[in-house]
């Protein structure tokens, strides 16, 4: 387990004890709302072709329908996260944090939304660890970050996700190391686990308990591995998607 080194209370310089409000950048909403609006589009027209073709063709009609019922349920997944990404917001005052935490902050770990005010003589440490999740052959890796009050209490904070691609999120990183230099205390990187990825990391998913023992060093090596080349995989087959697609609309 690594740590980083003590602060002292009071010690750091005087900017850091300005008011400081994190949110998820606009551009990252933004996106998320697009995802979802097109989902929610591609869903309804999957539903009113199940319904036109159902009557001709039973078969081809009730696959439509299956279609339709997996990308609503992709849909409503996709509306989840923008919901935590849209009510997150951090607020560090000079002496208390406060947390708008929904629930959707995490996809795995499904913690309960929590809106409250924490002052910084109450925490005793910022802890994190890398999570890896396999589905399908393919591993995603992410980092999750925790709270941890001085009374025992965990509360999950926020994860960075796709770690090891070319659209890894690694927003949070910066906000819960300012976080531990006003409370003065450590961020303790806790090492990986390995959990459940269900289907395609979205159904049956499920994460470690926070107190699970990290994985030797070798397999968190392969595991590194294993989600940068998951990661390239995914990129290739968009690519490869998106040159069919343009040479088939060209002819």
């Amino acid at each position: 387990m690594k740590t980083s080194p003590d602060i002292a209370r009071g010690r750091e310089p005087p900017a850091a004890r300005a008011r400081r409000v994190f949110q998820t950048p606009l551009a990252v909403r933004l996106f998320s709302l697009f995802a979802v609006i097109i989902l929610a589009a591609v869903t309804a027209m999957m539903a009113v072709a199940a319904a036109v073709i159902f009557a001709t063709n039973w078969a081809l009609g009730l696959f439509m329908a299956a279609v339709a019922a997996f990308i609503g349920a992709l849909t409503g997944y996709v509306w989840r996260d923008l919901a935590g990404k849209w009510g997150l917001r951090v607020v560090l005052d000079p002496d208390t944090v406060t947390l708008d935490l929904p629930a959707g902050r995490s996809l795995i770990h499904r913690p309960p939304a929590q809106h409250l005010t924490i002052p910084y003589a109450d925490i005793a440490a910022i802890e994190t660890r890398f999570e890896s999740y396999s589905s399908l052959g393919a591993s995603m890796m992410q980092q999750a970050y925790v709270l941890r009050r001085k009374s025992g209490e965990l509360i999950f904070l926020f994860e960075d996700r796709a770690l090891a691609t070319a659209i890894a999120s690694t927003m949070f990183a910066d906000i819960a190391a300012e976080l531990a230099v006003r409370a003065g205390v450590e961020v303790r990187e806790l090492g990986m686990v390995q959990g459940r990825g269900g289907l395609l990391g979205v159904w049956g998913t499920h994460a470690p308990d926070w107190a699970a023992r990290p994985l030797p060093l070798a397999r968190q090596l392969r595991l590194w591995r294993h989600a940068a080349s998951s990661g390239s995989l995914a990129i290739l087959f968009i690519i490869l998607a998106m040159m069919i697609r343009a040479y088939f609309g060209g002819h």
